[in-house]
């Protein structure tokens, strides 16, 4: 039976997840495959320290120099993460005709078109169906199966770390701080959870997601991007008395002027599909011209999902071999992509939630309705609640009609500066699109 040697860069939790599978599922894999996939090294940065007794020494090198000089070797899997030496790496196995695989999202965000490029140019494959939600299979659904439709809108969630933490404070009425910390000890945050909880890691994703999906050049630098450190339980509590469950969402939508790309926390309605969405699970919600509203849901990291989803790619890049073709797959490169416009955020249009914390005095509510009339903000409900022991401070909630996310912003500017304002407003935007409703 034909063998087939790749190479992993890495040996972290995803290449540790893609070994195993590799090993653990290798009849399988013969069968489908009608060929033998073996393992041939293991590049590691740090030589000296102690592997899992299933990962034979023999494997393991320091040199990538031995990966590229073994004639036997047709794939590269770079699963090492990082830029350097990932980049470097990647370059020179496609250089040497080797077919790539990666799971590096920030790589790609920020290299993928020379990468793609010089993939294309040198007649060999560049597979990335790791690099976003772990094991669900989005990228290859839209550069496969949906490659007859024309997708409109993309809503995720693409980030576990955030929304096991939102879950913890919707179901158990944890704090921000308290649930960050249960999300460290249970392993789903990060001891530095800044790209997370910032918006960056989804951002990234939505990158890769926007440019496969609308062909289109979009970085991470373009995109509308907020986190959830601001957020409270008293938001979710006002949110779901009011039908909405809170996420962050990550959006991009083709609309006639243009794309809409953006990260942030979102109210969706509590009948979207995206909001039984729990824990640290993904979901993307695709609506297209001809197959409508499709939803893709799963575990969205780890070593055995995202390893499932790395060799996924080594398996199709096999058969590829087999069959002596390559290229079959869009490139995320010139002439694939191209240039569009972005909608600037401040365009967005759609109803808000809007917390004022304020003095417990009177004429406060006018002065703030005054004002956000006065911007073109116009009040569906608002709820007052009076100061408590816990809190000195009244609440005044405003749920809005649409309105210019310009408009919004400069209202809530100016009732932050008013001397009853007592903290930051607190902006949360509402997603109620036929891209997040049920169709």
């Amino acid at each position: 039976m034909k063998e087939i040697g790749i190479a992993l860069l890495g040996l972290g939790n995803v290449g540790l997840g893609t070994y195993r599978i590799l090993a653990d599922h290798a009849r399988d894999i013969e069968r489908r495959l009608g060929a033998k996939v073996r393992v041939r090294h293991i590049l590691v940065r740090d030589g000296g320290r102690s592997r899992p007794e299933d990962v034979p020494a023999s494997l393991i090198t320091r040199d990538i120099g031995t990966i590229l000089n073994d004639p036997e070797v047709s794939i590269v899997v770079e699963v090492m993460g990082g830029l350097a030496p990932a980049k470097e790496y990647l370059e020179r196995s496609i250089a040497s005709g080797r077919n790539v695989v990666t799971a590096n999202k920030a790589l790609l965000n920020a290299h993928g078109e020379q990468l793609f490029s010089q993939a294309l140019s040198r007649g060999v494959d560049l597979h990335f169906e790791g690099a976003v939600c772990g094991g669900i299979p989005i990228i290859r659904t839209l550069r496969e199966a949906l490659a007859s439709d024309r997708v409109s809108s993309i809503h995720g969630i693409v980030n576990g770390t955030t929304n096991f933490i939102l879950s913890a404070m919707a179901d158990e009425g944890a704090t921000y701080e308290d649930a960050l910390a249960q999300a460290q000890k249970l392993g789903f945050a990060e001891a530095d959870p800044t790209m997370d909880v910032g918006g960056m890691d989804a951002a990234q994703k939505l990158c890769l997601l926007a440019s496969l999906a609308f062909a289109a050049r979009v970085s991470p630098e373009q995109v509308h991007v907020e986190g959830i450190t601001s957020l409270r339980p008293v938001d979710i509590t006002l949110g779901r008395e009011a039908g909405y469950v809170l996420k962050l969402l990550a959006t991009a939508r083709r609309l006639s002027e243009g794309l809409d790309v953006r990260v942030h926390p979102a109210f969706i309605p509590q009948a979207s599909p995206l909001a039984d969405v729990r824990g640290a699970f993904n979901a993307v919600l695709l609506q297209s011209a001809a197959l409508g509203a499709s939803l893709f849901s799963g575990l969205g990291a780890g070593s055995l999902p995202t390893g499932s989803a790395v060799v996924s790619d080594i398996i199709d890049i096999c058969r590829n071999l087999l069959a002596g073709v390559s290229g079959r797959l869009p490139m995320l490169c010139s002439p694939y992509l191209q240039d569009v416009s972005l909608i600037p955020s401040t365009q967005r249009r759609g109803p808000y939630y809007l917390r004022f914390s304020v003095s417990d005095e009177p004429g406060v509510l006018g002065r703030i309705a005054t004002v956000l009339g006065e911007k073109g903000v116009s009040l569906a409900s608002v709820i007052q609640r009076p100061s408590r022991p816990e809190d000195p401070h009244a609440t005044i909630v405003v749920f809005s009609h649409s309105a210019r996310e310009q408009d919004v912003q400069s209202a809530v500017k100016w009732i932050d500066g008013l001397a009853s304002t007592r903290s930051p407003t607190q902006v949360i935007r509402i997603e109620e699109g036929p891209g997040v409703l049920r169709s």
